[in-house]
């Protein structure tokens, strides 16, 4: 069984990703729009996938995604408009790779699945 966690407020990407990962083999969701929900949903049940978008109603979706996977192991998958603005976010030395479309959404899971 595997449980991916995604962090971002914009519903309509949130339900793609989650038929993208459901197709791709994922069967259990945490849907969270603030950093305080993808805190407490990873401390309820531990992610295996941690997908982050662009936005949070309250707070930062890349900030949080690295103190929740400071704790686990679970990649973390960037879904976003703007990689320029996902890159300047970034610690100094982090890789990216991609960009994928949502069509690529599965190439990027087996790239996130071997890095991890």
């Amino acid at each position: 069984m595997s449980h991916a966690l995604i962090i971002d407020d914009n519903m309509v990407v949130c339900r793609a990703v989650q038929n993208r990962l459901a197709a791709f083999g994922f069967n259990s969701f945490d849907h969270t729009w603030t950093e305080q929900q993808a805190r407490n949903a990873a401390a309820e049940r531990r992610p295996d996938l941690i997908v982050v978008g662009d936005h949070l109603a309250d707070g930062s979706p890349l900030a949080v995604a690295r103190e929740v996977a400071t704790s686990t192991d679970a990649p973390i998958l960037a879904v976003t408009t703007d990689r320029f603005s996902l890159q300047r976010a970034l610690p100094i030395g982090a890789t990216i790779e991609g960009p994928y479309s949502l069509s690529e959404l599965d190439a990027a899971l087996q790239s996130a699945h071997a890095s991890a």
